[in-house]
């Protein structure tokens, strides 16, 4: 059984794209990755100017708020140490980026009215990448594959509109894998979780790599970046 904490960055109206990531661990390495953030945490926080409970990629990377004052190379440190440790624990990761103007531009189709927002878009995009990575083995009953979606508690609006397209996924998402009808989504756990980040450490993993791939999209393929507000 796998874990996938997920995490999304682009909502708010500056930015021109909405991206979702979410991290994945099994639930065998669950304890060990928990206790190994604990402790990088732990190291990292003494370093803020101010007593931290958790890590915010939008304070930390420009240095905001507790990390005002705090040298760049510094916080280049505590980033690269949590990219590496990520790295060479071998999680993984899924992420999806939807471009606002272009999904606005999709007015008639029928996918976006299934899909509703970009938000939207981007959770069942990872739903519909998790079936296709963990694929049901012919004759094999067990659960090692099935995933369960855990969102950052900060959206919890579109939630509901979430679960109906996981429960009952539309016709066109078929065509996003090879698999039976009556198996649509089957190594997805219905129902997700929502939590707060403070709780869930591993959700502040995925807050950072939202964050470092906003910025890296937004210097890549927008040209407006000085003018767009990160946050």
């Amino acid at each position: 059984m796998k874990f996938c904490y997920l995490d999304e960055t682009g909502t708010d109206q500056h930015s021109p794209i909405v991206i979702l990531v979410g991290v994945i661990v099994d639930i065998q390495r669950m304890r060990l990755a928990k206790q190994e953030w604990n402790d990088l945490f732990k190291k990292h926080a003494k370093l803020a100017r101010k007593p931290i409970t958790e890590i915010h990629a939008k304070d930390l990377i420009p240095g905001n708020d507790e990390w005002r004052g705090v040298d760049p190379e510094t916080r280049v440190k505590v980033v690269t140490e949590i990219v590496d440790w990520f790295v060479k624990r071998k999680h993984q990761i899924a992420f999806a980026a939807v471009d606002k103007k272009g999904f606005c531009r999709q007015s008639n189709d029928e996918r976006k009215q299934n899909l509703k927002n970009e938000w939207i878009a981007a959770a069942f995009h990872i739903a519909l990448s998790l079936q296709k990575a963990y694929p049901k083995r012919k004759g094999n009953k067990s659960n090692k594959s099935n995933t369960l979606l855990i969102f950052d508690k900060g959206n919890t609006s579109d939630i509901d509109k979430l679960i109906n397209l996981l429960i009952n996924p539309p016709s066109w998402s078929d065509t996003y894998y090879r698999q039976e009808k009556k198996d649509r989504l089957d190594k997805i756990i219905d129902v997700p979780f929502y939590a707060d980040s403070h709780h869930v450490p591993l959700i502040q993993i995925a807050d950072l790599i939202c964050y470092i791939l906003r910025r890296y999209s937004q210097l890549k393929d927008y040209t407006r970046m000085k003018s767009t507000k990160v946050s």
